[in-house]
C-alpha cells in the first residue's frame, strides 16, 4: 500500500470500508441516490470512487464529474458533455440513437458556444433549454451511476454574483432534483464534497432540493481498524511498528480519520529514515508537534470562509473551545457570543446554528452537554495557530 496523503486513493491503496461499501451498493441497487455527509478527510471521494468501480464491474454505466475548478453553469455543461463523450459506454449508447444524440449535442454546444462562453444575459435565455437537452442525453432505462464531487464549491462560486448567483444556485439544485425525478429512471447519483452540501442547503433554506437523496455518513476508523491500517502502511517500507508505538500513535490522534493516521505515519517515518531518530514514543510526540505547526490542516482554517457572514462568530467559538480540552456548555458559549452581539435572542440562535454546522463539518462534538473539539490534533493545531 502506498501512503497517499492528499489525493483520493484507488485500487490497492484503498483500505477497509467493506461493510459500508456493501451496504451503500445494496442501497443504490434498490433505486436510491446517496449524499456522503461526513466531515472532510474521512475519505468520501475515495469511497465514492470505489462504489463506481463496483458498479462498473456489475456492467453499469458510470460517470465521474469533479467540479472543484468549475465556476460557472456554462463550464459545468461543457464538462458534463466532455466527460460523457470520453466514456466507452457512451459511444455504444450513441450508436443506438445516433441522430437524436448528435442533434442534442449540436444544439447544446451551439447554445453556449462550445469554444467560448456567451454573455450572461444571453446564457440565461438559453440555459433552460440546454439543461433540458442535457437531461435527455442519457438513457434513463440503463443502469447508470453518476458521482458528482465538490458540488458545493461550484455552488459557492455562484454566490459571488449576489442575488443573480443565488437564483442560479436554486435553479441548479432543482435541475439536479428534476433529473432524479424522471419516471422509472435507472440513473443513480452519489454526491460528495469537502464542504458539507447539507450544511450549504440548510444555510440557504434549500434542504428540500435534497430530500430525495439518502444521507450516508462515513465514520472514523476504530482502534482495531486503525491498528491494521498502520500495519498495512508500514508493510510497504522498512519501518516496523512495535505494539506500543502503534498504541501511542492511536492514542495521540484520538479521532482516527484515515488522513490523520496517514500524515502522522508519514511524519514519523520521515523522522526515523531522514533525521535518523530512534523509533520511540518521544519521536511520536515530535512528529505530532511538527504536524500542528505545518500546513497539513490548513484546509480546516480556509474552509471557514464558506460560513460567509457567520465566519467571524464561528472563529470566536473555535478559538474559545481550543483553550479548553474538556469543552464548554451551550449557555457559556451563548454568553461568549452575546458579548459580541447585543441582541441575546440573536446570540442564542446563532450559537445553535453554528454549533450544528461545526459538528456537521467535523470541528466539534457534543458530549454530556458540553461542546469540544472532535479531534485533539485539530484542537492543538487551532490553539497553536490562533492562540499561542
Amino acid at each position: 500500500m502506498n501512503n497517499i496523503t492528499g489525493p483520493p486513493v484507488e485500487g490497492d491503496d484503498f483500505f477497509n470500508r467493506e461493510k459500508e461499501l456493501d451496504y451503500g451498493w445494496k442501497h443504490i441497487q434498490k433505486g436510491n441516490s446517496l449524499i456522503l455527509t461526513s466531515p472532510r478527510r474521512v475519505g468520501k471521494t475515495s469511497f465514492a470512487k470505489k462504489l463506481l468501480s463496483i458498479a462498473e464491474a456489475e456492467k453499469w454505466n458510470v460517470l465521474e464529474i469533479n467540479l472543484e475548478e468549475i465556476t460557472s453553469e456554462e463550464a459545468f455543461v461543457r464538462l458534463f458533455v466532455e466527460k460523457l463523450e470520453s466514456q466507452n459506454w457512451w459511444t455504444i449508447l450513441k450508436k443506438g440513437s445516433a441522430e437524436k444524440i448528435e442533434m442534442l449535442l449540436s444544439s447544446i454546444k451551439t447554445s453556449f458556444e462550445y469554444e467560448g462562453v456567451k454573455g450572461s444575459i444571453e446564457w440565461q435565455k438559453e440555459k433552460e433549454s440546454v439543461y433540458d437537452k442535457l437531461k435527455q442525453l442519457l438513457d434513463h432505462t440503463e443502469n447508470t451511476l453518476i458521482m458528482i464531487d465538490e458540488v458545493t464549491i461550484l455552488l459557492n462560486s455562484y454566490l459571488k454574483d449576489g442575488e443573480e448567483g443565488m437564483k442560479n444556485v436554486v435553479y441548479f439544485l432543482n435541475w439536479l432534483r428534476s433529473f432524479r425525478q424522471v419516471s422509472k429512471t435507472k440513473i443513480r447519483w452519489i454526491f460528495c464534497s469537502s464542504i458539507g452540501l447539507e450544511n450549504f442547503a440548510n444555510f440557504h433554506n434549500l434542504s428540500y432540493t435534497l430530500n430525495d437523496v439518502t444521507p450516508y455518513p462515513l465514520g472514523a476508523f476504530n482502534k482495531e481498524t486503525s491498528t491494521r491500517f498502520l500495519e498495512k502502511l508500514a508493510s510497504g517500507g522498512t519501518l516496523e511498528l512495535p505494539t506500543e508505538i502503534k498504541e501511542k500513535m492511536i492514542s495521540k490522534l484520538g479521532w482516527l480519520l484515515p488522513y490523520f493516521i496517514q500524515i502522522l505515519f508519514y511524519k514519523v517515518n520521515y523522522l526515523v529514515e531522514v533525521n535518523q531518530m530512534d523509533l520511540s514514543e518521544e519521536t511520536i510526540d515530535k512528529a505530532y508537534e511538527l504536524l500542528i505547526d505545518e500546513n497539513y490542516l490548513n484546509t480546516w482554517d480556509e474552509r471557514l470562509t464558506d460560513y460567509r457572514t457567520d465566519e467571524e462568530y464561528a472563529r470566536l467559538l473555535l478559538k474559545r473551545l481550543c483553550k479548553n480540552q474538556k469543552g464548554e456548555s451551550r449557555s457559556l458559549l451563548i454568553a461568549g457570543l452575546h458579548s459580541k452581539l447585543p441582541d441575546s435572542d440573536k446570540a442564542e440562535q446563532l450559537t445553535a446554528k453554528l454549533l450544528k454546522m461545526l459538528i456537521n463539518d467535523g470541528y466539534l462534538i457534543e458530549d454530556s452537554g458540553k461542546y469540544l473539539f472532535r479531534s485533539p490534533l485539530l484542537r492543538d493545531f487551532w490553539f497553536n495557530r490562533f492562540v499561542k
